[in-house]
């Protein structure tokens, strides 16, 4: 199994702490090998605990959550080479909260994100990434569609390949580390051949 580190950027805005700018780093390069838009940060944490949360960002080596755990095992056993370079992570929207149900009932931020999402997504554009896994779970909302919206749209644009595996209702795409062992499995059992054998999905 090939050896990685997360790395993030966090910074405060309304009191409440949000993440972005996150990837796993596999070997010493620095290109992209894919990349993930989920639904929002989870419990990822600074490796050192001597940093103050203000309004500064502030970027360092991360603990990494359940979810980036597995999101490394599924890249590993889903590549017959050695891993080399960095696995993006995306957000629909930036607020660290791990109850993904209580965190879209914040509707401030889902209306925020639209705007500051315009920024993300240009740099989502420079990254020249290889391919994108759709995986931002089944929440459902008016404002939370537009910024899945957002995101389809400019995936669109570039043209990029596209994976993930699909949910009843439109737009919806299931999160790889889910609730449910039975879900968990099923998960992980499909996605792998999906990005093994190249199969993209349309969007």
């Amino acid at each position: 199994m090939d050896s990685y580190k997360a790395f993030g950027t966090f910074y405060k805005w309304n009191d409440c702490i949000c993440r972005k700018e996150t990837f796993l780093q596999f070997g010493n390069g620095s290109t992209s090998i894919g990349s993930i838009i989920m639904l929002n940060p989870g419990e990822a944490s600074f490796v050192d605990k001597s940093y103050v949360f203000d309004d500064e960002e502030k970027t360092g080596e991360l603990i990494p959550d359940k979810t980036m755990k597995r999101l490394a095992e599924i890249l590993q056993q889903s590549k017959k080479e050695p891993l080399n370079g960095r696995f993006h992570i995306y957000n629909l929207f930036p607020f660290q909260h791990t109850s993904s149900k209580n965190a879209v009932k914040e509707k401030q931020w889902l209306i925020q994100s639209y705007e500051t999402n315009k920024t993300i997504i240009r740099q989502f554009n420079e990254e020249n990434h290889p391919w994108v896994l759709l995986a931002w779970s089944t929440e459902k909302g008016s404002e939370l569609y537009q910024l899945k919206e957002q995101w389809i749209s400019a995936i669109h644009d570039m043209g990029i390949k596209v994976f993930g595996l699909k949910a009843k209702g439109k737009l919806m795409y299931y999160h790889p580390f889910p609730r449910k062992q039975v879900h968990k499995e099923r998960y992980y059992n499909e996605i792998i051949p999906q990005l093994l054998n190249n199969e993209g999905i349309v969007v």
